[in-house]
């Protein structure tokens, strides 16, 4: 029996010296496969990024965008600094401060074609960078009228429209401290609304310049815009309700708040435009309008304005609008 035991032992011990032999060799060859695999991964990985960055090519001189545009809803507005990127500038326009869902939306601008209803509009479209500091951008317009009303004579598809495509250039630049952004756009009108009146194209411009006082949590700024719209129709039924040409300057001022939260309010005391029922250089003053609200920077590329927006000789409650814009760049 001491013999069994002995040679049963010797069996046990030697099955055992195998078991652990071959669970080493197994490890050593697992990780070794490992490695095999996951080194050509990694370096492929890395060729893939470094040749295909989706980032635009810097010109000799320019900086990065971020350094050039510090201000936050500047920067939202300018797209995102990726070679190629998806834009989207919408805005939606309520009631009153007293029923702001009311499907009622006073004119405090009194424009000319402007629609006394709530809607959601802007554009949406594709941005790419011709340098880091240069873009252009294809969009086309959104307008929903009376998006979260209902409505007995218009499903929500009907009063829906997606048209109106743009081209536009933009740079952005610093001059003695100041922060810019020039744009000139071309937009050709298919809304059938726009149509009707004989409406067949705009030319814009945009300027917008913003000094922040050496990096103070308050800056200063100045907007202006212009455009030209060309009119295929010249009825003399048509003429009190086509606008040719606009302009206006928009003072405006920050403060932040802190990396999230800013106060923002715009002045709007001097916009211009020209009915062609008049002559040509007699224009007409519209109503001064202020705006005041909230900037919230969600991340780099989206920024959300909830607002209040009043006229400054009559500001009760019956003549406001609540307003939402917001840019979102992906």
């Amino acid at each position: 029996h001491k013999q069994i035991e002995q040679r049963d032992s010797t069996n046990m011990k030697a099955q055992l010296t195998k078991s652990l032999v071959l669970a080493g060799l197994l490890a050593v060859s697992t990780s070794a496969f490992a490695e095999t695999t996951e080194t050509p991964a990694a370096e492929t990985t890395t060729k893939i990024e470094d040749v295909t960055p989706n980032a635009p090519v810097k010109k000799e001189g320019e900086a990065d965008v971020d350094e050039v545009i510090t201000n936050r809803k500047l920067r939202a507005e300018t797209g995102s600094k990726n070679l190629y990127s998806f834009s989207a500038a919408l805005g939606y326009n309520g009631g009153t401060i007293n029923n702001p869902m009311s499907d009622v939306r006073p004119n405090i601008s009194s424009a000319v074609f402007d629609p006394a209803q709530p809607a959601l509009s802007g554009s949406i479209g594709g941005k790419y960078k011709i340098s880091a500091l240069q873009s252009l951008s294809v969009d086309v317009g959104v307008l929903v009228r009376k998006p979260f009303h209902g409505d007995d004579k218009k499903t929500f598809r009907e009063r829906t429209t997606v048209s109106n495509p743009s081209l536009t250039y933009q740079v952005v630049y610093q001059a003695a401290g100041i922060q810019n952004v020039t744009a000139v756009s071309g937009t050709w009108t298919t809304d059938e609304a726009y149509r009707a009146i004989g409406d067949f194209g705009t030319i814009g411009f945009g300027q917008t310049a913003i000094y922040d006082f050496g990096g103070s949590k308050f800056s200063a700024g100045l907007a202006f815009d212009a455009s030209y719209t060309v009119f295929d129709k010249n009825d003399e039924a048509l003429r009190d309700a086509q606008s040719d040409y606009q302009f206006g300057f928009y003072p405006f001022a920050e403060l932040v708040l802190n990396d999230t939260l800013n106060l923002r309010t715009v002045f709007r005391p001097f916009t211009f435009q020209h009915v062609r029922a008049k002559p040509f250089g007699n224009v007409v003053r519209n109503v001064n309008t202020q705006s005041f609200g909230l900037g919230i920077s969600v991340t780099r590329d989206i920024y959300l304005y909830p607002n209040i927006q009043f006229v400054l000789e009559d500001a009760r409650a019956e003549r406001t609008n609540v307003a939402l814009s917001a840019n979102i760049n992906i």
